[in-house]
């Protein structure tokens, strides 16, 4: 029996100004990775608060890329009469790869300029961020974003809120269900995988990209998205890409590994 969704989006009002469901599971979601990062960091023994001085990097730069890439695919119109809602990252409508790209160059750049290493930067971040996302996605559900195509399984959702952003009446695949759990279940492997010797720096990220890459890839396959290019949607093609992107930075960081620890590398740290 498909389970009934009839939640109103909006949790509450303040001032006048709906605080929705989305907003504050967007709000746990980076307080416990920048919990986890912290954890990580701490074990890596980076220096003290550079987690701290980097979620205000990463989340300004992630909320503006994933607002600005969802507002380029599904609302130009909308963004051209009303240009202030761009701004309004609360009421939903968050691009998944657009807040990816533009926090992990946020990052990079960050971890530049404090003299610290990019790839155990990125290290760090990965399984911060896919638990972050994981937790993400159950706004997601409630409100009815991102959701999947008719179905008829058992464990199908209905919406029932005139103020959902789904199909309201339909039996839909729980894509949001699918892709937090799928998430959570990357966040365990990477935990686990990060203490492995055979992890250099950079491949944990690497790990995080191809597994983000390839999770989303196949249950976009179950959204509700017209297709663009031989028959995959736009966010499968970007899949593509980030995990081309991934396998390169496990490749770079293998050979970087290498250098570091040749002999000639040896040599020259103790002349």
């Amino acid at each position: 029996m498909p389970f009934v969704i009839d939640i109103d989006p909006v949790a509450f009002r303040v001032a006048g100004v709906d605080i929705r469901w989305y907003g504050l599971t967007l709000v746990l979601a980076m307080l416990v990775a920048s919990a986890v990062a912290d954890h990580e960091a701490r074990r890596r023994r980076l220096p003290g608060g550079v987690v701290a001085d980097a979620v205000l990097w990463v989340a300004v730069a992630s909320l503006a890329g994933g607002r600005l890439l969802y507002a380029l695919q599904n609302g130009l119109p909308d963004l051209a009469a009303h240009p202030v809602h761009l701004l309004m990252v609360w009421t939903g409508g968050l691009s998944f790869y657009g807040g990816l790209v533009a926090g992990a160059s946020a990052l990079v750049v960050f971890a530049r300029r404090r003299g610290v290493g990019w790839m155990s930067a990125l290290d760090v971040a990965a399984p911060a961020a896919a638990v972050g996302q994981a937790i993400g996605h159950v706004g997601c559900l409630i409100g009815g974003d991102s959701a999947g195509i008719p179905t008829t399984v058992p464990w199908a959702v209905i919406y029932r809120n005139p103020a959902a952003m789904a199909p309201l009446g339909t039996p839909l695949h729980p894509t949001q269900a699918y892709e937090a759990i799928a998430l959570l279940g990357l966040f365990v492997v990477l935990w686990t995988l990060r203490r492995q010797p055979f992890m250099v720096p950079g491949a944990l990220a690497a790990a995080y990209l191809v597994g983000l890459a390839s999770i989303r890839f196949v249950l976009f396959f179950l959204r509700d998205e017209p297709s663009v290019l031989l028959g995959l949607k736009t966010a499968q093609l970007i899949g593509i890409a980030i995990g081309i992107a991934g396998i390169g930075l496990a490749v770079l960081a293998r050979r970087r590994a290498r250098l570091v620890n040749s002999p000639s590398a040896r040599l020259e740290a103790t002349a």
